[in-house]
């Protein structure tokens, strides 16, 4: 007796059917998946050290200001907008005042630069919280519209439907979390990496401090003992 040969199952969904099963939320998440794409790039390409702290202009300033010219350095320090100039700058700018003066002068434009340097990676922070929301927004969603086909189309008695359903509410969660997790990770990536820069500017403005204020001191005194 020959045996039926039954039909070849389905091996399952294959990824762009899977995508589409999850609707529409599925833009949402997608457009999440972009963003936190182009926030890493940008900061992997902006949050370097040698970039935010380049060796050539600390050396150029520490020159200057050895050979006490202040104005150079400080004219220097306004040629670029960057995080490193603007501390300098701000610091150049109070030359010949008192120590405490410059350096909170320094620290003042220090602080506000490392909110701006931060404030993209909160962007990312905010993307790895909000992928797994709309990702189980979907999965309700999909799992009222599974419980309405079974209820009031394909009545009780059919678990293959209501499986198929669930499966498919479940897709947007999946994919909501594989945007959020890496988005998480690289964002306490970039934060640990901010952190580490901003300590360095913050030794380096302590160093150079004395330094606008000891030079600015013996320009002043230049300046009193040329004018007797």
């Amino acid at each position: 007796q020959e045996e039926a040969v039954l039909p070849e199952a389905k091996a399952g969904m294959t990824l762009w059917e899977l995508v589409v099963a999850g609707g529409t939320m599925m833009i949402f998440i997608g457009l999440c998946s972009i963003a936190a794409s182009a926030l890493i790039i940008d900061n992997f390409i902006t949050l370097r050290p040698t970039k935010i702290i380049p060796p050539d202009f600390i050396q150029m300033i520490k020159a200057y200001l050895s050979s006490g010219k202040n104005q150079d350095a400080l004219n220097l320090s306004r040629s670029k907008e960057d995080f490193l100039y603007k501390v300098f700058a701000a610091g150049l700018d109070k030359s010949g005042q008192s120590l405490e003066t410059i350096q909170g002068a320094m620290a003042e434009a220090g602080a506000k630069e490392a909110n701006g340097l931060q404030q993209k990676n909160s962007y990312l922070s905010s993307i790895a919280t909000i992928s797994p929301m709309l990702g189980l927004l979907g999965t309700v969603l999909g799992m009222i519209q599974a419980f309405n086909v079974i209820a009031f189309q394909a009545g009780l008695g059919k678990p293959t439907l209501l499986a198929a359903g669930v499966s498919k509410a479940l897709v947007t969660t999946a994919f909501g979390l594989i945007v959020g997790i890496p988005a998480m990770a690289f964002y306490f990536y970039f934060r640990n990496r901010a952190q580490a820069i901003i300590m360095d500017i913050e030794t380096i403005s302590a160093e150079f401090s004395k330094l606008i204020f000891e030079s600015g001191t013996a320009n002043l005194k230049k300046g009193t003992v040329e004018s007797s």
